[in-house]
């Protein structure tokens, strides 16, 4: 990225600028963590999915031009970025089990442990929102042929900073210009209609990326996984910090659309603890 760390306002990105975590929203999550000491953070995700029937109604998987519409519209829904053409390219650039980009499927009765090939059901008609039961099992790795729903998703990207996210914005000029940059994973999107939160899939989410950062040769190094959170989403901010998350800095006019404009970082690092029990799973 060099030395110039701005990054082009037409980018789902936006831009770095100088600032600190806002008093109001920093108070909250520290309160919020004080009054329950479960909220402080720990390095462990909480329980990825409530219950095993709930877990059979629920995948994960790579996004494909079966899901990448509905995707399109939840993201165009919830949040108050306008996401460019060339963004949800990326989303289905790699349908494999490497993608950093997921949707999350909804499934009304819970799928079976085997695939039955001889019983594949019917569908009347063919919503958009539904996955194909003739879907590549390479691509969308299901248990079986039972239809769903898209109900959200997370796209990341990898970067390479010349800086720990929590330095964010960086200094300029880096302080060393012969120093290695880093692999970063940065959270650029992260979406659940709301009749499907608190059931531990937004989680699920998050643990999916992580998972494949720590386990596909491809990213091994992987630092830290990063986001920017709006200064007044004072649960957005408190989901991170559950999940192990430290607040960093605001980036000051961050969003062109809302009031205030701040973006807090938020970062979560890697370490051997992450990669050894990821890769015992």
């Amino acid at each position: 990225m060099g030395s110039n760390c701005r990054r082009n306002r037409a980018e789902p990105g936006g831009a770095y600028y100088e600032g600190s975590a806002t008093s109001d929203a920093l108070n909250f999550v520290t309160q919020r963590a004080a009054d329950n000491p479960r909220l402080l953070p720990s390095g462990e995700a909480p329980s990825v999915l409530q219950s095993q029937h709930q877990s059979q109604q629920v995948s994960i998987v790579p996004i494909t031009e079966a899901t990448i519409s509905s995707f399109r519209r939840i993201i165009s829904l919830l949040l108050p970025i306008r996401y460019p053409d060339k963004f949800f390219a990326e989303s289905i650039a790699n349908p494999t089990s490497s993608s950093l980009a997921r949707v999350v499927i909804w499934h009304e009765r819970p799928r079976t442990a085997k695939r039955k090939q001889e019983q594949k059901p019917s569908h009347s008609g063919d919503a958009p929102d539904l996955v194909p039961s003739n879907s590549n099992s390479s691509t969308t790795t299901q248990p079986d042929d039972v239809p769903g729903t898209v109900v959200g998703g997370i796209q990341c990207r990898l970067e390479q900073l010349p800086f720990h996210p929590s330095l964010i914005p960086f200094p300029k000029p880096p302080l060393d210009d012969s120093e290695s940059p880093r692999k970063y994973c940065y959270i650029q999107t992260l979406a659940l209609l709301s009749p499907y939160r608190s059931k531990g899939i937004g989680t699920a989410l998050l643990e999916a990326i992580i998972t494949t950062l720590c386990t596909e040769q491809s990213y091994k190094g992987t630092a830290s996984i990063y986001a920017h959170v709006w200064e007044a989403n004072e649960e957005a901010l408190e989901w991170y910090v559950t999940r192990g998350f430290q607040i960093g800095n605001v980036v000051k006019g961050y969003y062109t659309r809302l009031k205030p404009a701040g973006a807090i970082i938020v970062w979560k690092d890697l370490g051997v603890k992450d990669y050894l029990r990821q890769q015992s799973k």
